[in-house]
């Protein structure tokens, strides 16, 4: 039976992950440039989507104010801006998720390297394969 511990980190390693679409995407990195591509792990070599597990977002979108979020949204709605500035809203919220991205993966990266557990070894070896090269 797992500890407590280890069943918090089971749930939240069974977290849903969202796929943006390659065409949104390229919408997205033509409006706000490339740092869009390193809010999650982009399928580069295959059909050009972009996957962020959902928990990231939750939590880049908790670290900005309630004010900035909304703004963010109707700054990534906008479809008549080409160009966003380096400033606005919705480019805060792309840095924080690609902040978070990074750390989550970096996390996970320590606790493969901590761990003395085999059966844990194993699991936590095949999702940084998954993050690195898709499921």
């Amino acid at each position: 039976m797992p500890t407590f511990i280890q069943l918090l980190e089971e749930l939240a390693e069974a977290e849903q992950t969202i796929t943006i679409p390659a065409g949104e995407v390229e919408q997205l990195v033509s409006r706000f440039g490339d740092r869009v591509r390193q809010m999650g792990r982009w399928n580069a070599s295959g059909d050009g989507s972009l996957d962020i597990p959902l928990s990231v977002v939750r939590e880049a979108a908790g670290q900005l104010a309630a004010d900035s979020l909304a703004e963010a949204v109707q700054e990534l709605k906008a479809e008549n801006v080409t160009r966003m500035f380096k400033s606005s809203s919705a480019m805060s919220l792309i840095e924080k998720i690609a902040e978070v991205y990074h750390r989550h993966f970096r996390d996970l990266m320590t606790r493969y390297q901590d761990t003395k557990d085999p059966s844990e070894t194993t699991r936590l070896r095949d999702r940084l394969v998954g993050e690195i090269f898709g499921k």
